[in-house]
């Protein structure tokens, strides 16, 4: 749904459900990054996020950087688009010319940069490439750099959606052990207290309430049990209320 309008507060909403996992550990998207350097024959490829004030990078390839300033990030240009931005030369480009990464180390002269969009449309990033030297490229290498930028975001949004699978999968264990919890504690040990309670409820009747002092305080014992019992289940019973509204 690429080219859907939305905020930039939406946006950054998006970029959030990405920040803190581990991509790293994607082989798949290594693999990416180096079909990426090898169709552009450039030694840095990444992926990354562009957060409100920083560009996180997510894959790196040839490049050693975890994050840098959005405000110098060759991206931040790139979000922007609905296809891939090439510059060609960065110190013919005016947007780029006086950038610090230009002017200094790394000097860069090429970027070439596809959008990441979610499934909702949302930019959250880029998938990019960067050389010291100046390159001219063509449609089929730009429309190649954007299948794979599409490839990269589906990966990153199936490793989102798995590690939500297993969080739920863990509530739904921990909810039904809860309630394991209190079937045992109403057919079990609810089941003790209650006999003797009543057990001493007849005798008491029997006598025509005017049973020995020691009846009431083996009761009153039993009953504290059986209190303590019922609040056990009440715990429990919050314990998967709150895992089955999370």
């Amino acid at each position: 749904m690429a080219g859907v309008a939305y905020t930039e507060a939406e946006r950054l909403n998006s970029v959030k459900r990405f920040r803190d996992f581990n991509f790293n550990l994607n082989k798949n998207l290594d693999g990416i990054l180096q079909l990426a350097t090898e169709i552009y024959e450039t030694p840095v490829a990444f992926i990354t996020l562009i957060d409100d004030q920083e560009q996180i990078f997510v894959v790196n390839r040839g490049f050693e950087v975890a994050k840098m300033p959005r405000a110098t990030s060759f991206c931040t240009e790139a979000i922007k688009q609905q296809e891939v931005m090439v510059v060609s030369d960065a110190f013919e480009d005016d947007r780029f010319a006086d950038n610090p990464l230009v002017k200094n180390v790394p000097n860069i002269r090429f970027y070439a940069g596809a959008p990441l969009a979610t499934y909702e449309g949302l930019n959250i990033g880029t998938l990019c490439v960067m050389d010291v030297n100046q390159k001219e490229v063509s449609e089929t290498k730009k429309q190649l750099l954007d299948v794979l930028a599409k490839q990269a975001i589906h990966l990153m949004e199936l490793e989102l959606t798995y590690k939500l699978l297993n969080e739920k999968m863990n509530q739904v264990e921990l909810q039904n052990k809860a309630l394991k919890d209190i079937a045992f504690i109403q057919s079990h040990e609810f089941r003790g207290p209650l006999s003797t309670i009543m057990g001493l409820m007849n005798i008491i009747k029997d006598e025509d309430y005017a049973s020995p002092k020691e009846h009431l305080v083996v009761m009153e014992g039993y009953i504290a049990k059986l209190d303590e019992k019922i609040i056990k289940v009440v715990q429990s019973t919050e314990v998967a209320k709150s895992l089955y509204t999370a």
